[in-house]
């Protein structure tokens, strides 16, 4: 191996170790605002129930927040979405406490602009997302959202509860940055790929299981050094697809963790480091 090469796996391993197993993951950021917004938004059907505060607005097929803050969510909606729309230096807070959401038009829940997005699955609560075959974008040159929970920026997966995801149009979870899930029983059934994070994929725990039309878990940023990797260090996980089941450029880490694959095409596809502890992946017997 190369002088060139050695740095770039020794870089890359120090990034994993410092987001990976045993460890606290990366700092947040100073001076990320979380807000003292602590809203209530029921759904009934076609009806929006929602506390009167500043930061929240409501319409016949969109909730709109503005501002950082909590913001918990129960009910049945036939046709709507949850669009995030906060400065790049605060955090918004989605509890799923019950919820069925359904968008004809585009994704249920749409993260525009935030530092971050936690979505917390609320304890033995079950929630059902699911997109459009087919999305309608505001602007004809914008391919955005592409996942039936996508976020332009980083989002966490977190808590105890259960979430399924059906994703008709293309990707399952999405982020352009960083997608972190720590927590949950979650069901993803996407046409394309079933976890989608541009720069990072990072799970810690949780129940997860994923059908793909794709790739189950897939990264893709090769302009930054730091970016680009997948680091599972916990949790369960059995994916099905129809091409790579983990697909990654730079890095692909699997510890204390129980993965599980059929797949047509590699289980690990990777043409940088791969770190991988024996017995953490293997075959998923149907």
């Amino acid at each position: 191996m190369s002088i060139k090469k050695l740095i770039l796996a020794a870089s890359i391993l120090t990034t994993l170790a410092l987001t990976g197993c045993g460890g606290k993951g990366a700092v947040q950021p100073s001076g990320v605002s979380t807000g003292d917004v602590n809203a209530k938004i029921v759904f009934d059907n076609d009806k929006v129930n929602a506390d009167n505060v500043d930061g929240l607005s409501v319409s016949e097929r969109e909730v709109k927040i503005t501002k950082p803050g909590m913001y918990t969510f129960s009910g049945t909606w036939n046709d709507g979405q949850i669009l995030v729309d906060i400065g790049k230096e605060s955090e918004a807070v989605l509890v799923l406490d019950g919820v069925n959401i359904t968008n004809t038009k585009s994704a249920p829940i749409y993260v525009k602009s935030a530092e971050k997005v936690k979505i917390e699955l609320a304890d033995g609560k079950d929630n059902v997302l699911t997109d459009a075959e087919f999305y309608e974008f505001e602007d004809p040159q914008d391919n955005k959202p592409n996942a039936c929970i996508y976020s332009r920026d980083d989002i966490t997966i977190k808590g105890n509860g259960n979430l399924t995801v059906n994703a008709n149009f293309n990707n399952g979870i999405g982020t352009s940055n960083d997608l972190k899930i720590t927590g949950g029983n979650i069901t993803v059934k996407a046409f394309n790929n079933g976890l989608k994070g541009n720069d990072s994929v990072t799970i810690s725990g949780g129940n997860i299981d994923i059908t793909a039309e794709a790739d189950g878990i897939k990264v893709e940023n090769t302009e930054e050094p730091h970016k680009g990797y997948v680091n599972i260090t916990g949790g369960t996980i059995k994916i099905r697809a129809k091409d790579d089941a983990i697909d990654s450029v730079r890095s692909v880490s699997i510890n204390n963790a129980d993965v599980k694959v059929s797949v047509g095409g590699k289980d690990v596809k990777c043409e940088g480091v791969l770190n991988i502890a024996e017995g953490c992946l293997g075959k998923l017997e149907e």
